[in-house]
């Protein structure tokens, strides 16, 4: 996309405080969950840190507060980044009337979403937010569909909008699954709702040789098929879509061929329902399907060995859960060893992300993970990303 990024014009930020926008999304109860948005973010910072500015100020949100709740405050973002920088972090609690503490060349802002101006896409909050730099670099791809102050209105308060080290990989990367993706190309998608996805299975069903289709969302193409779901969640508002798709792309669609269910929604993992191993398509009345069972395991990893690129979207089942974890579990280790033989596996999505998280998996085995959730499935989808849409391109 031609992204005027911090690299190309490194002088420009010598002796200049900088408003870096990240997406520092990982603040839960007071703590930080997991640290790969921040981690990712490092890089930027450091290379604007090495080109002489006198202020590197970051930005960021987390959660979807109402006012001020001190669970989501940012604050603890603070002592990991003066860890992981090596550098004194200073703290900005009132975006509005604070001002960046004399001495550190690192500053944290406050939640910006503690003010309504940010969800708003306020210009005067947008404006109170650039005194805090005279140069504005976006690394916040996660958020960059957002029309939110700070990643779109704060356009107008600077002549040039870099974009961040972190923001130039993820559209690089993105843009390849997009428009150039190596053959055989094949889509793994999970996850719960159809309609969320509805625009991203349009326009990469058009690209891939096979879409492998698992999770929840499988039971409303499962059911448009005639077979029996049981008490599985269903989208029912878009199964006229979703026999409409099949009906189009039926010979490149694979769904799962068995389950793993249970009696009674799993709401604590271990208590209250019994598990069931289910073969065949269909889920028998009064139970309900939470994961691929392992004959669909095994189908599956026999399509994705013949691909040279994957792009993975969603987990398989309801893998918080160690009862319905094996689908997710199973495939993204078997993914993770493609890097090894030259392969490319892109994985996007915040729950996809915590799944491999959570099964320890490192996420440099893979080629390439997003910090995008819905910023990721739009943008491969074809949309404009106000927050991208701002950047300055280069010339020519």
């Amino acid at each position: 996309m031609n992204l005027l990024t911090v690299k190309d014009e490194p002088e420009v930020f010598k002796g200049k405080s900088v408003l870096l926008r990240v997406d520092y999304n990982v603040v839960k109860g007071g703590k930080i969950g997991d640290t790969y948005r921040i981690d990712r973010t490092l890089p930027t910072v450091e290379f604007l840190l090495n080109a002489g500015t006198k202020r590197v100020v970051i930005a960021s949100h987390s959660g979807r507060p109402k006012g001020r709740e001190r669970s989501l405050s940012l604050k603890p973002v603070v002592k990991y980044l003066k860890k992981k920088l090596g550098e004194d972090v200073g703290f900005v609690e009132d975006v509005l009337e604070g001002d960046p503490p004399e001495g550190p060349r690192v500053v944290l802002l406050e939640n910006l979403r503690f003010w309504e101006g940010e969800k708003e896409d306020d210009p005067e909050f947008a404006r109170a937010l650039s005194r805090f730099g005279e140069e504005y670099v976006n690394d916040a791809f996660g958020v960059s569909h957002r029309r939110n102050a700070s990643v779109h209105a704060i356009a107008q308060y600077y002549g040039k909008r870099y974009a961040g080290l972190l923001m130039a990989e993820e559209v690089d990367a993105l843009t390849n699954v997009r428009d150039n993706p190596e053959r055989p190309f094949y889509v793994l998608f999970g996850g719960a709702k159809v309609e969320d996805k509805i625009p991203v299975l349009e326009a990469l069903v058009e690209k891939a040789d096979r879409l492998l289709i698992g999770g929840a969302m499988a039971y409303t193409f499962l059911k448009v098929k005639g077979h029996s779901v049981g008490s599985s969640i269903v989208d029912e508002g878009h199964l006229s879509w979703a026999k409409e798709f099949l009906e189009k792309n039926g010979d490149k669609v694979v769904l799962p061929k068995d389950h793993v269910c249970a009696t009674a929604p799993a709401k604590e993992c271990g208590k209250g329902y019994e598990v069931r191993d289910v073969e065949g398509e269909d889920i028998p009345e009064g139970f309900i399907g939470y994961d691929i069972g392992w004959e669909t395991v095994k189908s599956y990893r026999e399509e994705l060995k013949k691909a040279e690129m994957v792009f993975w979207n969603g987990p398989l089942g309801y893998y918080e859960c160690e009862d319905f974890e094996c689908g997710t579990k199973l495939l993204a280790i078997f993914l993770s060893a493609f890097k090894e033989d030259g392969k490319k596996v892109v994985v996007g999505g915040g729950d996809t992300v915590a799944a491999i998280s959570r099964f320890h998996i490192p996420y440099e085995d893979y080629h390439f993970v997003s910090t995008g959730g819905g910023a990721a499935l739009e943008f491969l989808a074809g949309e404009s990303l106000p927050g991208i849409e701002i950047i300055t391109k280069k010339e020519g």
